[in-house]
């Protein structure tokens, strides 16, 4: 099999092992009471005033969840970046803008917040669709608090959902072109065990140059021993980049 057609295949498998694995992913809690919030679009072109490039503004106010049936959590910033700039509404993300191009540099942070959760909260789980700079993505993964409290509660679960390809860019290591992802993580809490939840924060950093494409949360009053949501089949992805660096390499040694 010539190079060439060996790349498109192993790029089709990739294609057809994560098409349709790019979205944030719908839950089914089954039986207990449940609620959701979703962010989508939240870019320039929907709330206007929430800064410009490189993100040296503060926001104005909150952004409420806006997705079909979202309830009443929001999405604020935190900080912005120690180097100046931070997260803003570019015309298709939330960018975490900066001057300096320093990979997995600290971009900013943001907040989740709700101070009317679910009754008889159990079960918190919360998604991220994030594209990389660099190769990174998050300075600082996610951390719940909960009733006002310091105490960082430690998930259940935490991973990669699902991933797709968005580019490449050119290794400050190695001079070669590395693939870059938009990733959807996802994080899942217990807090069956915590007593009465009456309100929670997830705060999370991004590194500079990254961009957060979609939110989600889901609350529910039963409890899971067990991930909610699955981590995806990557073999394909597996293939196709390797294949990639194969190919890349083989054009450096003749060249």
């Amino acid at each position: 099999m010539k190079y060439a057609h060996l790349l498109f295949f192993s790029l089709w498998v990739g294609f057809v092992a994560e098409s349709g694995l790019a979205q944030l992913q719908v839950l089914n809690f089954g039986s207990g009471s449940s609620d959701s919030d979703a962010w989508v679009n939240v870019n320039a072109a929907n709330f206007s005033g929430y800064g410009g490039f490189p993100g040296s503004s503060p926001w104005p106010a909150p952004i409420g969840s806006n997705g079909v049936g979202s309830g009443d959590a929001v999405l604020n910033r935190v900080a912005g970046s120690p180097t100046g700039g931070g997260p803003f509404l570019s015309m298709s993300s939330i960018y975490f803008g900066n001057f300096a191009q320093i990979p997995n540099a600290l971009g900013g942070t943001l907040r989740v917040t709700d101070s009317t959760p679910l009754a008889n909260l159990k079960t918190l789980v919360f998604q991220i669709q994030i594209g990389e700079a660099t190769g990174y993505d998050l300075y600082s993964a996610p951390a719940l608090k909960i009733n006002g409290g310091s105490s960082v509660v430690n998930p259940l679960f935490s991973g990669i959902l699902n991933r797709f390809q968005n580019g490449t860019f050119t290794s400050p290591e190695t001079g070669l072109d590395e693939p870059v992802y938009v990733n959807t993580r996802g994080y899942q809490w217990d807090v069956s065990s915590l007593g009465l939840v009456t309100s929670f924060a997830i705060d999370f950093s991004g590194v500079t140059h990254s961009q957060i494409y979609g939110l989600k949360l889901d609350q529910s009053s039963s409890v899971f021993s067990a991930a909610l949501v699955p981590e995806p089949n990557v073999g394909g992805l597996v293939l196709a980049a390797a294949c990639f660096f194969l190919i890349r390499r083989r054009a450096c040694v003749v060249a």
